[in-house]
């Protein structure tokens, strides 16, 4: 009984946590939209839709992170085009990509607490429609402000050759449908947006009100347009690392003491290169009549100018570390070489 009644007091204390954090979040929020209206024409050549976005946009902290500079505008992908300011106080804009697809724009000026910025822009928007048969339906997402509260939001659709229409009101406990009304040729929605609330809007048209639909150029939400370069650019530089990791390895190992005797043929198979393709120097001994049994097959044939790659690195004056004597194996000893000489001799 205790362990329950301690496990509801942990529950407890996690719910009134997260309504606290919830609470101080709204306090602290740092800005506020006033307004946000969405302006939709679809366009009948090509299915694309022209879409312009009006904002007022007041600052409520500009301590915590300084002053408002620019912003982000959410767009459906990255098939944005004809982006274009509509108020001076646009310094520039342009599609901008950062874990989803936005529309970024840098104000003339800084903008502090309790000021007000309205700014408005357009741009037209492809790759939005799906294919049914012979009907053409959209399914709108206009961007969406997860820590900014939007007072009102306004979605208007031009209302030309629609079939069927809805939109609702979309927020993290679920959707809220939402009363249509045509007003000045558009179909038009409101209501406010708390926290990552937004409006969505569901249409449908037939096929034949357009004069082209390309099937290639139906939706994507792809914020990049080449989705295949980052996989390509992440394995092209394990590969790199990879290689680099190797040709460092064995550049480290001493060729003398680790892999002696072994020569390539040429200077793009020796030993730092193509391991795969040493070739190695072998003299079994020689004969009672001196000569030599299977002889090495590439003398003279390397890049260091021909013989075998490897040589005695220990100093001069008896120094350890040339202890390795008849490397040939030519079954020459000290007895032999004093008794040749004192034949010579005599």
């Amino acid at each position: 009984m205790k362990r329950i009644f301690k496990l509801l007091i942990f529950v407890l204390v996690i719910i009134a946590g997260y309504f606290s954090f919830t609470s101080v979040k709204a306090n602290t929020d740092l800005d506020r939209i006033d307004e946000y209206i969405i302006t939709v024409d679809p366009n009948f050549d090509d299915g694309s839709l022209n879409i312009r976005i009006d904002i007022k946009w007041t600052v409520l902290d500009s301590d915590s992170e300084g002053p408002l500079t620019w912003v982000k505008i959410g767009v459906p992908n990255y098939h944005v085009e004809n982006i274009t300011p509509l108020t001076s106080n646009i310094k520039k804009i342009k599609y901008y990509s950062d874990d989803g697809s936005f529309i970024r724009i840098d104000f003339d000026r800084r903008y502090y607490k309790d000021d007000v910025v309205n700014f408005s822009f357009s741009f037209n928007q492809s790759y939005m429609y799906h294919i049914v048969g012979d009907t053409i339906y959209y399914d709108y997402h206009p961007g969406y402000f997860p820590e900014i509260i939007v007072d009102k939001c306004v979605l208007k659709w031009k209302a030309d050759n629609i079939i069927n229409i809805r939109s609702e009101y979309v927020f993290l406990g679920g959707y809220t449908d939402l009363n249509n009304e045509i007003i000045d040729g558009y179909y038009t929605y409101q209501s406010k947006l708390l926290h990552s609330g937004a409006i969505k809007v569901n249409l449908k048209y037939e096929k034949s009100v357009f004069n082209v639909i390309d099937p290639d150029k139906t939706y994507t939400d792809e914020s990049e347009p080449y989705p295949w370069l980052m996989p390509v650019i992440v394995i092209s530089i394990m590969a790199l690392i990879f290689i680099i990791t190797i040709v460092i390895y064995k550049i480290k190992k001493d060729p003398y003491k680790s892999e002696r005797g072994f020569y390539g043929d040429s200077y793009w198979t020796n030993y730092y290169f193509t391991p795969w393709r040493r070739h190695r120097y072998y003299n079994g001994g020689v004969t009672k009549e001196g000569k030599p049994i299977n002889p090495p097959t590439h003398v003279g044939g390397g890049y260091h100018g021909g013989g075998c790659a490897c040589a005695c690195a220990c100093a001069g004056g008896g120094r350890a570390g040339c202890s390795m004597k008849d490397f040939y194996n030519t079954n020459i000893t000290s007895e032999k070489l004093n008794s040749a000489l004192k034949k010579d001799n005599d």
